[in-house]
């Protein structure tokens, strides 16, 4: 009986993808108990053949649809609607899960069976994904803060590792599919969370439902990613108006500190350390200080230039260095978005 619907939304990552199948393999859940369902966003790669590849030696049902370029909401929509399991995972295709990920989640949704709960699986970074000193130091999902939290707030429905009931996606939920004025990075994970949860979604944190992050971008890809988030905040805001997302976000100004202050009174569920009001003054004065327009060009690109052959100087980074500058490019993206939309 199939009791879990594995939903993997890929874009030409051909390779990575092969070894997410392969590692779902491992899985030490029955294989008749769960399905894969890959959909391919017309990638110009080799996915189609490497799904087809591993279609004939897959322990477990797997499914492969493919489509034009239509982004990653309508991808996601395509493979909920033909989930077949009563609990659907929606998972990103560079996530490599460890053999008891699949099981974790399932025990989870049966100590929670109410239909509003979710569950997102820790997601940790490949130690495979080494290839440079950025990589080495890079964390883009932080869930190392979480550890010991049991709930987490709305605005952290992230797509890489996190199951729900199925029919209370279909009934009450799906991804938006249009995209940002900015490009595909619009944060459609936290809009459908923000909506999903005016009908009383929780989510609940498995640190077991363990997943290993392996996506080798370049600093520059990444770059690119946060400014393209910041060019659709102005969209994405008029979306959520929840002053929840601006902890999320770190975006504490004194435009935004009426806001903030609600937003750290908030009932929903936040770490200890993100309710400390005087913790995010500080932080946001330190980044200020040491990453703007003067620092990150003078400094920060020269300088992170060289640590890539410099065992030394990479001793000086942490990941805290490579957020604050994610950040700074996020921000910079807000500005910019603001002058070419109007938002």
């Amino acid at each position: 009986m199939l009791r879990l619907s594995v939903v993997l939304a890929t874009y030409n990552r051909a390779d990575t993808l092969r070894r997410t199948l392969e590692h779902l393999a491992t899985q030490d859940l029955d294989p008749g108990q769960f399905e894969v369902i890959v959909i391919d966003d017309g990638s110009p790669d080799r996915t189609a053949e490497a799904v087809n590849g591993f279609a004939g030696i897959a322990p477990y049902p797997l499914t492969f649809l493919q489509h034009p370029n239509r982004g990653p909401g309508y991808t996601q929509n395509r493979g909920i609607r033909a989930a077949r399991a009563p609990v659907v995972l929606l998972m990103a295709d560079d996530i490599w899960l460890a053999p008891g990920a699949l099981r974790a989640h399932l025990e989870a949704h049966e100590r929670n069976p109410a239909s509003e709960v979710a569950v997102l699986g820790q997601v940790l970074q490949s130690p495979e994904c080494n290839q440079s000193a950025f990589l080495r130091h890079w964390d883009p999902f932080g869930l190392k803060d979480f550890r010991g939290v049991g709930e987490l707030p709305f605005f952290m429905f992230w797509t890489c590792n996190i199951s729900a009931k199925t029919e209370f996606l279909l009934r009450h939920g799906m991804f938006s599919e249009n995209s940002g004025p900015g490009g595909h990075h619009t944060h459609h994970d936290t809009e459908l969370g923000y909506r999903l949860r005016q009908h009383g979604l929780r989510i609940l944190y498995s640190e077991q439902a363990l997943g290993h992050h392996y996506h080798p971008a370049t600093l520059k890809q990444t770059i690119r990613q946060y400014y393209e988030r910041g060019l659709n905040w102005g969209s994405f805001r008029k979306l959520v108006p929840a002053p929840e997302v601006l902890i999320l976000f770190h975006l504490l100004t004194l435009k935004t500190l009426r806001e903030f202050v609600l937003a750290l009174r908030t009932p929903d569920p936040l770490p200890p350390a993100e309710r400390s009001l005087l913790r995010h003054v500080v932080r946001t004065i330190l980044r200020s200080i040491a990453f703007n327009r003067l620092t990150v060009p003078g400094f920060w690109n020269p300088f992170l230039a060289r640590v890539e052959s410099s065992p030394q100087l990479e001793r000086l980074l942490s990941r805290r260095t490579f957020r604050a500058l994610m950040h700074y490019h996020f921000v910079r993206g807000i500005r910019d978005g603001e002058q070419r939309f109007g938002m």
